[in-house]
């Protein structure tokens, strides 16, 4: 048996995943996702919120193996993607340094502390490397979907390793893999510059005013406990205050338009997250004559269902297979801090 704890060290959200494992088939995994916005906290507070999760994740057992990725380093808590590597992995070096620690790579591999450390730029936002290499042991040729509260990951898997064009954000971009929209915290003008209004096309205020986890709310489709951002004025997380919030992206407010006329606009900015989604898979699939509607489509994520499995259905792909049925819908939302815990907990006990 051998006990390995699991960290996805985000710019907006911690996600850490801790499981006891004795085989593929015969582990117990548990997950947590922690809402910390790299660049409103202290540095030095850090340490401490990964100390607190660890005790809450695993508790009194002892810990074998921790693995890690980071996308923290995009956020604007750092001036440079270096900085913000080098502080996480020094955090995690001064963390029960008794314990080996793994960094995923984009070279579909573990790199140690040290060896990250000198390579900072191969383990840079690689935690869609994790997912795939994981999901690529089931599913070898796919298409993996993950939907988080802020991007998308879409990645083509071949031979149970990622088949991206790029390996940074920035490449990863460009070729459509890496889609700037997700299921909370998408500003509303990322979306759309018009909205349907009273027989018209409403220009929209470029304002912070709203998110789309405020339509997503409208629409049913996150709860109130899924909304794990702030808000965009700080209020509350009721459907009403979403209608207020919504209404001031027209300059107007709930007591000047009808609740119809504010979930016309809501239903009009979720399609058209819907074609953001779809522009990207779209590019990906065009620059891949081996990948077509008959590749298996694997979702995980926050946004997997509303988003991801949405738009795979409307584009006509056979198979999709929801991620939550292997990893429990907990451990889909942090799928590669659980990804990263199970393939260090396989590979412990091949070795």
């Amino acid at each position: 048996m051998v006990n390995v704890m699991g960290f996805d060290i985000g710019g907006v959200n911690i996600k850490g995943a801790f499981v006891t494992y004795s085989s593929n088939t015969d582990y117990d995994l548990k997950t947590l996702s922690k809402y910390y916005p790299m660049w409103l906290h202290q540095r030095e507070k850090f340490p401490l919120l990964l100390q607190g999760l660890i005790r809450e994740l695993a508790g009194t057992q002892n810990i074998d193996y921790f693995g890690i990725t980071l996308t923290a380093e995009v956020s604007d808590a750092y001036y440079t993607k270096k900085e913000g590597v080098i502080h996480v992995l020094t955090t995690f070096a001064n963390i029960m340094p008794e314990v080996p620690k793994k960094v995923i790579s984009t070279h579909n591999n573990f790199l140690s502390l040290k060896a990250a450390l000198e390579d900072v730029m191969a383990v840079a936002s690689a935690n869609w490397v994790a997912s795939a290499l994981f999901v690529g042991k089931n599913f070898p040729k796919c298409i993996l979907l993950d939907i988080g509260s802020t991007t998308i990951d879409i990645i083509p898997i071949s031979d149970g390793h990622p088949d991206t064009i790029g390996k940074t954000d920035l490449d990863r971009m460009l070729n459509g893999e890496l889609v700037y929209t997700g299921a909370l915290r998408s500003t509303i003008p990322s979306l759309a510059r018009k909205v349907p209004l009273r027989g018209a096309m409403c220009p929209i205020s470029f304002e912070k005013f709203a998110l789309i986890a405020d339509v997503h709310l409208l629409l049913n489709h996150i709860t109130q406990e899924d909304y794990t951002c702030d808000t965009a004025d700080g209020r509350g997380k009721t459907k009403q205050e979403a209608l207020a919030r919504l209404a001031r992206i027209v300059c107007s407010d709930i007591n000047l338009l009808s609740e119809s006329e504010l979930y016309e606009i809501a239903s009009y900015l979720y399609e058209r997250q819907l074609d953001q989604i779809n522009e990207g898979l779209t590019q990906v699939l065009k620059t891949r004559d081996e990948y077509d509607l008959t590749v298996p489509v694997i979702i995980t994520g926050l946004g997997r269902e509303f988003l991801a499995k949405k738009v795979a259905e409307r584009m006509g792909f056979q198979e999709i297979y929801d991620l939550e049925s292997v990893l429990g819908y907990q451990g889909a939302i942090a799928s590669p801090a659980a990804a990263i815990a199970l393939l260090i907990a396989e590979d412990h006990e091949v070795s």
